[in-house]
């Protein structure tokens, strides 16, 4: 048995002690990014010791409580790492969707019934295992969060983070493979490793994108930008330069928090109404740059105008200036054509008195 335990749990454990480490000695994410992983982490361990103990138990000829109790702790953590899960990829705010536990208490209260009850499961006086007429209530609601990370998914596709939703998708459909093979097929320790390696990829994604990302507002730097625009010449169409109004102002009246507030609201209003194949960078301190690629004229002239919709709806204000590229014209260019066109807003915002107050 000790053999079949190791084959079953040893790639997870040594997976997520990996994952330890990487998350007690990186300090580049936020505090809200490190407890999420650490939180599946240890719900993974878990799930781990959980399984064991009951695989243990389930070899004895008689039943203890201890199986009913490493049952219903099973039966509890299974949906909640992919709980977890949906709130790292999907950048889900908690507070926003604390509903989206009710299912977990739910399932949680249902499992730990079979102290007093064979509504969900049971055990015979030989040991063995008695699915009861809710029994699946615990992959239905695995089930249930496996389909919100999907929408996720589609989320993160429209917000133009195609690389993030292609991960969140491999990722979904890696416990739906998972849950089906626990279900149905009896396989032992499938959500746990697909829980692990998944939980690793992502961070060592998360981990690799922090070069690529700026620090503040999490759209691409300028660093980024430069290597897009020149990987990416022959599809580059237009390009948007996009300038905070008043950000000196915000910052000696309110604080720099609250100049910090307001580079990222415009970048918020900005990634709402965003186009596929059309990207934000932060190239200085209030100033932006999208790149459009493959985009005809009208189509990058109705995102300059929904980008000043969205701006308005807010205490702030930017100038945006678009310019369409010409045959064979030079990035650096383009840019400054744009940067032109923004500046010329600007004069034409401050000579008609429009601030941000």
């Amino acid at each position: 048995m000790l053999k079949e335990l190791i084959e079953i749990n040893y790639a997870t454990v040594i997976t997520l002690s990996c994952l330890l480490v990487f998350i007690f000695t990186n300090d580049y994410f936020t505090k809200r990014i490190r407890s999420l992983f650490l939180m599946a982490c240890l719900m993974l361990f878990g799930l781990v010791g959980a399984d064991t103990v009951e695989y243990w138990c389930a070899a004895l000829d008689h039943l203890t409580p201890v199986r009913i109790l490493m049952s219903a702790i099973g039966y509890s953590l299974r949906p909640m790492i992919i709980y977890v899960v949906i709130f790292l990829l999907g950048n889900l705010k908690e507070k926003k969707y604390h509903w989206l536990a009710l299912p977990l208490v739910l399932n949680t209260m249902i499992a730990f019934s079979a102290f007093f009850t064979d509504i969900a499961y049971s055990y015979t006086a030989d040991n063995e295992f008695v699915r009861g007429p809710i029994g699946y209530f615990a992959f239905v609601t695995s089930g249930f969060y496996e389909v919100v990370l999907l929408i996720c998914t589609v989320k993160l596709y429209k917000s133009v983070r195609v690389s993030e939703s292609v991960i969140s998708g491999v990722v979904a459909c890696s416990f739906v493979f998972a849950s089906i093979m626990e279900a149905v097929w009896k396989f032992e320790g499938v959500i746990n490793v697909s829980g692990a390696v998944a939980l690793t990829f992502y961070y060592l994604y998360l981990n690799t994108q922090q070069f690529k990302r700026d620090s503040l507002t999490n759209v691409l730097n300028r660093r980024c930008f430069k290597m897009d625009a020149e990987k990416h010449m022959e599809e580059l169409t237009a390009a948007l330069s996009v300038d905070l109004k008043d950000l000196k102002m915000w910052n000696d009246r309110y604080g720099h928090d609250k100049g910090d507030e307001a580079i990222c609201t415009l970048v918020e209003c900005m990634e709402r109404v965003m186009k596929p194949n059309c990207f934000l960078y932060r190239v200085g301190g209030d100033e932006f740059v999208v790149l459009c690629f493959q985009q005809d004229y009208d189509a990058v002239a109705r995102l300059k105008k929904d980008m000043e919709a969205e701006v308005a709806k807010t205490p702030f204000s930017c100038a945006i200036g678009m310019a369409y590229r010409e045959e064979n014209e030079e990035v650096g260019r383009l840019c400054s054509r744009a940067d032109q066109a923004m500046y010329e807003e600007k004069r034409n915002m401050k000579a008609s008195g429009k601030t941000s107050l």
